[in-house]
């Protein structure tokens, strides 16, 4: 996971860069067409036909899936590490999933969803025009449906994929997942997630067709004109706009910015060790509990497990933040800056949610409760410490739409199965850039600041008992004695005891700096 090499490499570099020009293009045009959609909608008055409401309203989901999807395409094109590019890859598999869940629906969803609801419409429709000279008209328009309908199961996301959005979109209690999904990715490689979207945009043009086809046929019979024009319900705000590109010049511009991000993507052994230590501590706790008596678990194992777990988070965190700025610097058209920047606010409201719970319920099992519980006794400065970063995190995250981070999400609401893509549009369109990115400072000083407490918290691990006695010296070495005899357990997996011992070799080597 260490390399930064690029994962794809059969096209040419001329080849990829045609890609991502031609791509900002086509973003630009389909928004266009997705504001004119959201323009015949508020024309189309209570006397048209239920069937061509459908087929506009399904044809705007269908065009901002699309934008969604490219502007993800054009984030993995345009990365340079791997860490990026796999960041973007899990944003296209995630968008998939929500885009089928919007037009299709999973399990009992899809009876009501708006393809079904077109369809038992169009069938309907034919029946009444059965008799009348456009039933040939109808009948081939209902042919074309059954034809898209089949295409949309063979690009249908699986339960495996669905489980990925659901980390990649809310991150987890247990960072391991979330790191195990990446190396996923990366060893799927680009051209794997290729094979996936390609066939998935080509089933959404194909709905374009469909629903071309009955506005044109709807037009042929009156209920409404061949194109709407003037009003638009969203247009990027010319001033706005032009502070993006005022934020992405000045970024540019500051060469100390820019290699800072390019670190966090390029030196991610920090994620690899992390979780690899996270995953080592898990084990030998599950182990432990299943073959080790009561005195022979040391809380130790867990809090230390705990506290690789808070730490994951904490990296991951910023390399997707970072991921997430460089696309936004590399946007290519208008839409592309809110919609990029919308995945910033939710990394930063999923990381805070994680660490304090998004309400009184979940904070007692949210990460950071266990991080204080981890805290020794008698060590009253970090205990402190501990209680401050809580309100201060509280405090940001009380700051935070949380309402907002599930909207950028979902495509679909699952309550009143409505779509939510004119909401998400009416949403991103009032960021107020100035304010979030005044926001920041804050939320980064803090993740600061959990960074040392916890590199701290793990010395004061090492040396949990007293340094200045040599009962305390007898105490940790007998403890890491007792460990490597569990370790030679026949019953304990050889991968386990090997890397777990080199593990212990470590906390001897740190133990050793303070009582030598």
């Amino acid at each position: 996971m260490t390399e930064t090499k690029v994962i794809y490499k059969e096209a040419s570099k001329e080849t990829i860069e045609n890609l991502i020009g031609n791509s900002s293009k086509t973003i630009e045009d389909l928004y266009k067409k997705v504001l004119e959609d959201l323009s015949l909608l508020k024309e189309l008055n209570a006397d048209v036909p239920q069937l061509l409401r459908l087929a506009v309203e399904l044809r705007m989901n269908m065009r901002f899936i699309l934008i969604d999807l490219m502007t993800s395409l054009r984030g993995s094109l345009n990365g340079a590490y791997t860490f990026e590019k796999c960041y973007h890859i899990k944003n296209l598999e995630g968008i998939r999933v929500e885009g089928y869940r919007l037009l299709l629906g999973y399990g009992e969803e899809r009876e009501r969803s708006v393809w079904t609801e077109l369809g038992c419409e169009l069938r309907q429709v034919y029946q009444r025009f059965e008799r009348s000279k456009y039933a040939q008209v109808y009948e081939g328009v209902v042919a074309l449906y059954d034809k898209v309908s089949t295409q949309l199961r063979t690009v249908m996301t699986t339960y495996e994929e669905r489980k990925g959005r659901n980390i990649t979109y809310h991150y987890d209690d247990d960072l391991y997942k979330v790191y195990k999904q990446l190396i996923k990715v990366k060893n799927k490689g680009e051209d794997e997630a290729m094979k996936c979207v390609i066939p998935w945009m080509d089933a959404l043009l194909s709905i374009q067709v469909l629903c071309d086809t009955i506005e044109y046929v709807e037009a042929l019979q009156g209920n409404v004109s061949s194109k709407a024009t003037g009003f638009h319900y969203f247009q990027i705000n010319v001033i706005k706009l032009d502070f993006y590109k005022r934020i992405v010049y000045e970024f540019s511009k500051n060469d100390q910015f820019k290699e800072i991000l390019d670190k966090i993507l390029k030196d991610i052994d920090s994620v690899d060790w992390t979780a690899k230590e996270k995953d080592k501590l898990g084990r030998l706790e599950d182990w432990l509990g299943k073959n080790a008596s009561n005195q022979d678990k040391p809380k130790t194992i867990k809090d230390m497990k705990d506290l690789m777990n808070v730490y994951l988070l904490i990296e991951m965190s910023f390399a997707d933040m970072s991921c997430v700025i460089r696309a936004f610097m590399n946007a290519g058209s208008d839409i592309e800056y809110p919609l990029t920047f919308r995945r910033l606010l939710v990394s930063k409201v999923s990381t805070l949610g994680h660490l304090v719970g998004y309400n009184d319920t979940e904070k007692d099992n949210a990460l950071w409760t266990f991080i204080q519980n981890a805290v020794p006794a008698d060590a009253e400065k970090l205990k402190t410490e501990a209680s401050e970063i809580r309100m201060e995190l509280e405090r940001l995250l009380k700051q935070e739409d949380v309402k907002r981070r599930a909207l950028y999400v979902h495509y679909l609401d699952r309550d009143t199965n409505d779509s939510n893509i004119f909401r998400i549009l009416e949403s991103i369109e009032g960021i107020d850039l100035l304010i979030e990115i005044n926001a920041y400072p804050a939320f980064i000083k803090i993740m600061g600041r959990i960074r040392k407490f916890l590199r701290t918290l793990m010395g004061e691990f090492a040396i949990k008992v007293d340094k200045t006695t040599k009962a305390s010296n007898i105490m940790m070495k007998a403890q890491i004695k007792r460990l490597r005899q569990l370790l030679k357990n026949p019953k304990c997996p050889a991968e386990l005891r090997i890397s777990f011992n080199k593990t212990l070799d470590q906390m001897e080597e740190i133990f050793k700096q303070y009582y030598a």
